[in-house]
């Protein structure tokens, strides 16, 4: 039975695990080393060569701008990204029996587009077979068999890596699901703790001895960046003692220094305070209430440390679920979906086989093998114009054709149809009729289908095909065309008709004649009269001279200023002023 092998690529580490007993684990850093002549290989975790891997793929998948390596060659995210896998692939299932089920996960945030970019990369890798799932539905299958069926909930997904902080809301039981769109934050993370961490060994350093450094010399900034991994290395071994030693070697000093873990924690511990909050505004934006969380699953590398799960059970007042190793969740999770593709493949494969039962299958066999093959029945071809009529036509169009030729057939077996119009028992039938149905007859209709038909008519007297009814003239199609019309009482033509031609002397059948085509009359254009619309005459309008309008009180303005001129010096006039 074949194993599942599920896979996780992060923007700083990618993991893979095989699903065997006990789980069979990788973890190397998104890296890649494509030095010519060598297979394309992810670099150790901690291997800090001189030449430079490329990197960074992981967050650039269907970015169309490419990825530049040391030899200048360009190169596509999502490619990078495939091919990674594949090594990861080869190195996890070297040894295995059988090629396992691969799962690869992606972030639960991508778009449909930046997967179907990542699934065709993997095509392209020689990965055609692989399944790709989101990281959320890979951790709740990793849940689901760690800590049995989940009853009706809601899960948080805290997923703290090296460099962001992802944080997923997913219903459980009945309406499993994803809730809301997350967040993503980029503001917590590892490398963050690793960066805090190093500032803290270099500040105990210069504090119990004094020395100089130049930071802008290529040989500090390379022991600079020895000193930060071994940072990180601390802090992953501290997630599990309780203390350890950090070696520092710079240029002109040599120490060892002695990290506690309380001492780590209290370093990263506001910043996970703050990550709290990050999961509130999940919750929040959900439309939720943090009272709703039933359970919160550690995920990542840096979820690891202990004081994680403290703070978030503490704050959040929720119980914390997270494994042994949580950078490996993902992964082992998606190993154990591959295990059930497998399986269900393998039970489906079975299913298929048991419908089928041996002796039944040997019985079929020899009956087919005795049997005589039956001769298949000649078709004929079609001619060129029915195949490019058949191209042009739409599937409904074509089951219509189809469908009426059938009917014309049953007809023409039953004698239900008749093939001429001329052949009628009143012969009342128009010639120019008969030619404008044949005009407008094309290739592939019912009508065509009925002239494939041989038609024959009765012989009747005179070895002419006659039509009629008993005790009425019986109606003659005589070889040259003509039509006679016979008394049934004497036998003879009837007065004023021709007589019958003589018959064919092959095979004494009458021969249906062909009605000659008539042309439809010419109609000449109408050309309707002219018709003169009258202009309506010009009216002349009389203008209207208004009124001149003369004030009937000339001068009352000045006559009345002039009074109360007068009545204001009429006391000065009465009374003397002196």
């Amino acid at each position: 039975m074949n194993a599942g092998l599920g896979i996780r690529i992060g923007s700083v580490t990618a993991a893979a695990a095989l699903d065997t007993d006990p789980v069979t684990s990788v973890v190397k850093r998104s890296a890649l080393d494509l030095r010519p002549g060598a297979a394309p290989s992810l670099v150790e975790l901690w291997d800090r060569s001189a030449r430079h891997p490329i990197s960074g793929f992981a967050d650039r998948v269907g970015d169309p701008v490419e990825l530049i390596d040391d030899d200048g060659r360009s190169h596509r995210a999502q490619d990078l990204y495939a091919t990674a896998a594949r090594a990861l692939v080869a190195e996890v299932s070297a040894g295995a029996d059988s090629a396992p089920t691969v799962v690869v996960t992606h972030p639960t945030r991508w778009t449909a587009y930046t997967a179907e970019v990542l699934g065709e990369a993997l095509d392209r890798a020689g990965l055609a077979d692989v399944t790709l799932v989101p990281e959320s539905v890979a951790t709740m299958r990793w849940l689901e068999v760690t800590r049995g069926t989940q009853s009706d909930g809601l899960a948080v997904i805290y997923d703290l890596g090296a460099s962001a902080l992802d944080v997923t809301l997913v219903r459980t039981g009945t309406d499993a699901g994803v809730v809301g769109s997350g967040v993503h934050s980029q503001e917590f993370g590892g490398a963050q703790f690793d960066h805090a961490i190093m500032q803290y060994v270099l500040d105990t350093v210069s504090g119990s001895q004094s020395f100089e450094f130049d930071p802008f010399d290529p040989d500090t900034v390379g022991a600079l960046v020895e000193l930060r991994a071994r940072c990180g290395q601390a802090k992953e071994q501290l997630s599990y003692d309780t203390s350890t030693s950090l070696t520092v070697d710079l240029p002109g000093l040599h120490t060892e220094v002695r990290l506690v873990r309380s001492e780590i924690e209290e370093l990263v511990r506001a910043s996970l305070l703050a990550s709290v909050g990050v999961v509130r505004d999940a919750v929040a934006a959900a439309g939720l209430e943090v009272t709703d969380i039933d359970q919160v699953v550690l995920v990542g590398g840096s979820s690891a440390i202990p004081l994680v799960a403290e703070l978030i059970s503490s704050e959040l007042r929720a119980p914390v679920v997270a494994g042994p190793r949580p950078e490996l969740t993902v992964a082992i999770g998606a190993a154990i979906l591959g295990s059930d593709i497998a399986d269900a493949t393998a039970a489906e494969d079975a299913a298929s086989l048991a419908a089928v039962p041996t002796a039944s299958v040997a019985s079929a066999a020899s009956a087919v093998s005795a049997a005589p093959m039956p001769r298949p029945t000649p078709r004929p071809a079609p001619t060129p114009t029915a195949v490019q009529s058949d191209a042009g036509m739409s599937g409904r169009k074509k089951a219509g054709l189809v469908a009426g030729s059938v009917v014309v057939l049953a007809l023409l077996a039953g004698g239900g149809l008749s093939v001429g119009t001329a052949l009628t028992s009143d012969n009342t039938a128009p010639a120019e009729s008969n030619a404008e149905i044949s005009s407008t007859q094309t290739p592939g209709t019912t009508s065509a289908v009925a002239d494939a038909q041989p038609t024959t008519a009765a012989p009747g007297e005179n070895d002419a095909a006659a039509v009629g009814s008993e005790g009425a003239p019986t109606t003659v199609v005589n070889a040259d065309g003509t039509v006679t019309q016979i008394d049934p009482a004497t036998g003879a033509p009837v007065t004023g008709a021709p007589a019958p031609a003589a018959a064919p002397a092959d095979n004494g059948a009458a021969t249906v004649p062909t009605i000659p085509s008539v042309a439809a009359p010419t109609v000449p254009n109408y050309q309707p009269p002219a018709v003169q619309v009258p202009q309506a005459p010009n009216v002349q309008v009389p203008s209207y001279q208004a009124p001149t309008f003369t004030n009937p009180l000339p001068n009352t303005a000045n006559t009345v200023d002039k009074t109360l001129d007068g009545v204001l010096n009429l006391p000065g006039q009465i009374l003397p002023i002196g």
